[in-house]
């Protein structure tokens, strides 16, 4: 049986767009948020991988990445940038998982070889203070550039911080400026 134009069921053009999905999953459409994920599962995890996970920890990522879109629904800006979005996102769970393994590892690592743990805490103990007080960019900066176990190049450290490769140097300089007024402070 055929329908005449306009009278028969509505049949979709194409693949339905971000936008229409978004504007779904908003208003709690099941089915609109099982094609955003089956649309960019994959794509998610592929970008967990190539930031250094493993499946086990790409597949976290992945998830922890669908849970921060439902969270930010509302908040999202464009919606036709859906897949960039949820790149930026992967990358950054990414990178926050992989250095939380670094660290922990190189905190076995580093107590193995010490006979005497207590030999340094006072500096120790002094420049964690320090650093918080610090706080914000200059901290995590610092701590990215002289305590990540495998130190990220400048072209990482620019990506992470959304700033150019030539702005990381001079940046640099300031908060380690900040941190000696502070460290100087503190004696």
């Amino acid at each position: 049986m055929r329908h005449l134009p306009g009278t028969g069921p509505a049949q979709p053009a194409g693949p339905v767009s971000d936008t229409e999905l978004l504007r779904r999953c908003r208003r709690r459409d099941a089915e609109a948020w099982n094609l955003i994920v089956s649309r960019y599962e994959r794509l998610v995890y592929t970008v967990a991988l190539r930031n250094g996970l493993g499946a086990e920890d790409a597949a976290d990522v992945t998830q922890s990445t669908f849970v921060a879109l439902v969270d930010s629904l509302d908040r999202i800006q464009d919606d036709e940038k859906l897949a960039s979005w949820l790149m930026t996102v992967a990358r950054r769970q990414a990178w926050r998982t992989r250095n939380l393994s670094r660290r922990t590892v190189a905190l076995e690592l580093a107590t193995e070889g010490i006979s005497d743990p207590f030999a340094d805490w006072a500096t120790v103990a002094t420049l964690h203070d320090a650093l918080a007080t610090l706080g914000g960019t200059c901290r995590e900066l610092l701590l990215a550039l002289y305590f990540e176990r495998e130190s990220p190049s400048y072209a990482e450290i620019a990506e992470r911080f959304g700033r150019s490769i030539g702005g990381i140097g001079p940046l640099r300089g300031r908060c380690l400026d900040k941190l000696r007024v502070i460290l100087r402070d503190e004696q």
